[in-house]
C-alpha cells in the first residue's frame, strides 16, 4: 500500500512538472513577467510589497497595481495608460526581491515604421518602442498601425539603453489596420 502510494505520489509530481504552462494572455495595459522562485504566499507578498512601487502603476487594479500568481509564476503588472513600461526598475525589483525574472510579456499598439529588415513599433500612448522579431510569421507586413503581444527574455533588461528599442517576438497579432482585414482588434 505504501508503495503504490509512493509510486502514485512520483507520477503525480512527474506529470505536473511536464504540463504545459498555461498561455499568457495580456489585458491592455499589462505586462506580465515569468519569475523562478515565487512559489509560496510569502513569496507573494514579498515580490508583491517590491514591486507595488515602480512608477506607472494603475493601483486602481489588483489592489496595489501587483498580481502574483504562485501557480503559474507570474507577476501581472497593471500600468497606467500612457505610461512606459520601467523594466529596468521591475528587473532590478525582482531581482533584489530574490527572484529571478524570466520572460516578459508585453501588449502594445501602435505605429509600425521600416527599420531595415525589421518593423520598429512604436506604442500610440506612451511612445515606447519594440523592435519586432519573427513579424511575418505573425502575419505582420505591411500594415501601418497594429496591436501585438509580444514577449522577450528578461536577461536582456540590463543591457537595454534609456531609450533603445526592446528587441521582442511577437506572438499573435491582436488587431490591425490592413485594409483587407476588418481592422479592429481580432483574438
Amino acid at each position: 500500500m505504501n508503495k503504490t502510494i509512493f509510486f502514485t505520489a512520483i507520477l503525480l509530481s512527474t506529470n505536473l512538472a511536464l504540463a504545459e504552462p498555461s498561455p499568457v494572455v495580456l489585458e491592455e495595459h499589462q505586462t506580465i513577467i515569468q519569475v523562478n522562485g515565487v512559489v509560496c504566499s510569502f513569496c507573494a507578498y514579498g515580490a508583491e510589497k517590491a514591486l507595488s512601487k515602480i512608477d506607472g502603476l494603475d493601483k486602481s487594479e489588483f489592489g496595489d497595481g501587483v498580481l502574483v500568481d504562485v501557480e503559474t509564476h507570474r507577476i501581472t503588472l497593471a500600468m497606467q495608460a500612457g505610461a512606459k513600461i520601467p523594466f529596468q526598475q521591475i528587473y532590478q525589483r525582482i531581482k533584489s526581491a530574490g527572484y529571478d525574472p524570466i520572460t516578459v510579456h508585453v501588449r502594445s499598439k501602435g505605429k509600425l515604421e521600416r527599420s531595415g529588415d525589421t518593423l520598429l513599433l512604436r506604442d500610440s500612448e506612451s511612445g515606447q518602442a519594440f523592435l519586432l522579431q519573427d513579424a511575418a510569421k505573425a502575419g505582420i507586413t505591411d500594415q501601418t498601425s497594429v496591436v501585438v503581444q509580444a514577449h522577450f527574455d528578461a536577461s536582456q533588461i540590463p543591457d537595454l539603453g534609456e531609450s533603445e528599442p526592446v528587441k521582442v517576438t511577437v506572438d499573435r497579432l491582436i488587431g490591425d489596420s490592413n485594409p483587407e482585414r476588418d481592422g479592429g482588434e481580432r483574438g
